[in-house]
């Protein structure tokens, strides 16, 4: 009788086992490539605080972090991965129970691929697009082609069961090939047949294929009822607080018959070294929204974030750290009780009011870039000046009464010797708020300076120096902790990057500010020149 069981229980077909939700980070090696340490200790972090994915970002506009075999000829950074680096990592992150998921831009983003002599002919825009975005030619054979042998290799590496195609912020149709098509058909069964063919390619190398959901929730919701069922939507929005919007566009996918995964932001285009409460209360709206969708097709939430060369390397835990417990645990929890507990497991360090203050004032002064964010807002992010014209403009509308980062600062140091863990990285969370404080500075030092009637030209000499000196001394701390998480010889730490902003890149920028205030410190009368007087 026992065996007969056993016998009728191995012929029963198996039971399909609901996937873990996804809880989930980003690294986004498209735009700037850091170490496979530091890609290990996110990784770490990522377990520790019950995440259990991580998309990985491969390809941008600035290149590609994986040096494809297939397509050698494509724009690839100067530190992408060989397959076998990232292979090993994917093991690493298996063993802690984190997938690792591949994102391959096939739409939008794509110069990685458009920026070499032999694909140019593939890149497409609108006519007269505002915004910059261009994107592939969608449905072109040659698209497909190029694009099915990265994902080829994309899937033989990474074991998740998905991958991520991207293709959001892109603008098509200025093309010969793509005006011919649209003489006979619309955009969104053109976009529609580019994305279902992609997922295609995707799900015939056993992957589950996810896009982000700008396109098709937003821009052009006739895409949406086009669509594979079997498509996944990512749904980003960076600038939603509310849960019952975020969940409003999650039942739009929901309601078509597809899978929906939320994407709010940590770092994105409206912030600089930190990001602001504002931008807490995004995730929080997302783990809210997300935590109330009773649907097994609402898979779960990975945040985003930006652009590496934005940051002071390992600056940022607290900041995870307050997402991961949002996402797992729910907004309450993380607003109660997520910062108390980074500072105990990651600082070994009790909990107190100085401690308390720091992080809510963190939040809550943290500037915004002027890019993507409204123009009453404040505090502005000051730039770095490094030329006569930025100069004169700060010494124009320079903010005089900086936010308390010098505060911070002293609460920072009575904290130091509390801490028993990962020293390293709270010096770096202080070096961040000391860049802050320090871009302040020195724009108030030398506008009250300038502006002063009874100043003397050796008294505005030695503000100068002071000035520059500081600055000389940013610069050698922002570049030491770069060399922790990125190689030295980066190109991103010290050469402008494609298409990127004065605050994207502050060391490079810190070190022309440096070069500017030092030879301004020899020519004290040049800034009086500059000031009117």
């Amino acid at each position: 009788m026992t065996l007969l069981l056993l016998l009728v229980v191995a012929a029963l077909p198996a039971v399909p086992q609901t996937p873990p939700r996804l809880l989930g980070f980003q690294i986004d090696a498209a735009r700037v490539p850091e170490s496979l340490a530091h890609y290990r200790r996110v990784i770490d972090f990522s377990a520790e605080w019950g995440l259990n994915a991580i998309l990985f970002r491969l390809t941008d506009d600035q290149g590609s972090a994986l040096r494809f075999t297939s397509h050698p000829e494509l724009l690839t950074h100067r530190h992408a991965f060989t397959a076998e680096q990232l292979r090993e990592l994917v093991r690493y992150a298996d063993a802690r129970g984190v997938q690792l998921i591949p994102e391959i831009e096939s739409f939008g983003h794509s110069r990685f691929l458009t920026g070499v002599p032999e694909h140019a002919a593939l890149e497409d825009t609108t006519p007269g697009a505002a915004d910059g975005f261009r994107g592939l030619i969608p449905n072109h054979p040659k698209t497909l082609a190029i694009l099915g042998d990265l994902y080829r290799e994309a899937a033989a590496i990474f074991t998740s069961p998905y991958l991520h195609g991207g293709c959001d912020e892109v603008n098509w149709g200025g093309s010969a090939y793509s005006k011919a098509a649209l003489a006979n058909r619309s955009r969104a069964q053109i976009a529609a047949d580019h994305l279902n063919a992609l997922n295609r390619i995707a799900r015939g190398l056993g992957k589950e294929f996810l896009i982000w959901g700008d396109q098709v929730l937003r821009k052009d919701p006739a895409i949406l009822p086009l669509l594979d069922k079997s498509i996944v939507i990512h749904d980003w929005n960076y600038w939603e607080n509310d849960p019952a919007a975020v969940r409003k566009f999650a039942r739009m996918a929901l309601d078509q018959g597809l899978r929906v995964v939320g994407g709010p932001a940590l770092g994105w285009c409206k912030w600089g070294p930190r990001v602001g409460s504002e931008q807490l209360r995004n995730v929080d709206a997302f783990a809210e929204a997300y935590r109330g969708l009773d649907d097994p097709r609402a898979l779960g939430v990975i945040v985003t974030h930006w652009l590496p060369s934005r940051f002071v390397v390992d600056s940022q835990w607290d900041s995870v750290a307050y997402a991961a417990v949002a996402i797992t645990e729910g907004a309450a929890a993380a607003r109660d009780s997520a910062f108390e507990r980074f500072v105990q497991r990651h600082y070994g360090a009790a909990w107190n009011d100085r401690w308390a203050d720091v992080f809510r004032s963190a939040y809550d002064c943290t500037p915004n870039r002027k890019s993507c964010a409204p123009a009453w807002m404040g505090p502005r992010l000051p730039v770095p000046w490094r030329s006569d014209q930025e100069l004169a403009e700060a010494l124009q509308t320079g903010v005089m009464n900086p936010p308390p980062f010098r505060r911070m600062l002293a609460q920072l140091a009575a904290c130091e010797p509390e801490v028993r863990r990962n020293l390293d990285d709270f010096r770096a969370f202080r070096l961040s708020l000391a860049y802050l404080d320090h871009l302040f500075w020195r724009t108030a030092a030398l506008r009250r300076a300038a502006r002063s009637p009874e100043l003397k030209p050796e008294t505005l000499a030695e503000w100068l120096h002071a000035i520059a000196r500081r600055d000389q001394e940013m610069h050698a701390a922002l570049r030491a902790n770069w060399d922790r998480g990125r190689p030295a010889d980066s190109p991103f730490r010290d050469e402008a990057g494609f298409d990127y902003e004065p605050e994207d890149q502050i060391v490079l920028r810190m070190g022309e500010a440096a070069a500017y205030s030092a030879k301004l410190a020899r020519d004290p009368a040049r800034v009086q020149a500059l000031a009117g007087r």
